[in-house]
């Protein structure tokens, strides 16, 4: 009687083993999660866009929502003194309204960088004093999507609310984290989108 596993069998189930590993580490996409760094405050966020949309790359982050919305205005013409806030705010982000202890950041909402993402969540980081927006993907090694060239539209510009309260006073960097996660390795990039005082 011949024996089931032959030396050829075997060589052939190994093979078909090894390939069905490869496939699954090139084309395999793993599941998309937040990003949770060691002696992080994770952040409760909020992210309002403008109807009708704005689109402010310039505008720099603060606690104060007039402000924000005084440095839309100036991207649009630097020299021109703001408006008054009632028209600003008629203008800009007209749903919200000030609050305490927030920190108001004009944001393109993960897409401006990385080819998309999936999902974002934000930390601060007490030993650098960095606020860290983690944009995160999760995408296999080989993709099979189609690659788009040639122009592309600019997203418009949001307005990320993030809460102060576990935030000590004082000038705080804040980042953009591009992660994309694959199931072999991550690809990381960082972009500084600027600085704001907490008061």
């Amino acid at each position: 009687m011949r024996p089931l596993l032959t030396r050829g069998r075997i060589v052939t189930l190994s093979v078909l083993a090894v390939l069905v590993l490869l496939g699954t580490l090139l084309f395999v996409k793993p599941s998309a999660h937040e990003i949770h760094s060691p002696g992080a405050t994770a952040l409760n966020t909020q992210v309002d866009e403008s109807d009708p949309p704005v689109y402010a790359y310039r505008a720099a982050a603060s606690q104060s929502l007039e402000n924000v919305r005084c440095e839309i205005w100036h991207t649009r013409d630097s020299r021109a003194a703001c408006p008054t806030g009632a028209v600003l705010a008629s203008t800009y982000f007209a749903n919200l309204t000030q609050s305490p202890m927030t920190l108001y950041i004009p944001w393109t909402a993960c897409s401006a960088r990385g080819g998309g993402s999936d999902g974002f969540n934000v930390e601060y980081f007490p030993g650098t004093r960095t606020l860290n927006i983690h944009c995160y993907a999760a995408k296999p090694l080989i993709s099979t999507e189609p690659i788009f060239r040639g122009v592309m539209a600019q997203p418009p510009t949001a307005l990320l609310l993030v809460p102060t309260q576990s935030i000590p006073a004082g000038l705080v960097t804040i980042v953009e984290d591009v992660r994309t996660e694959h199931l072999l390795g991550d690809d990381n990039y960082e972009y500084k989108l600027g600085t704001a005082t907490i008061s």
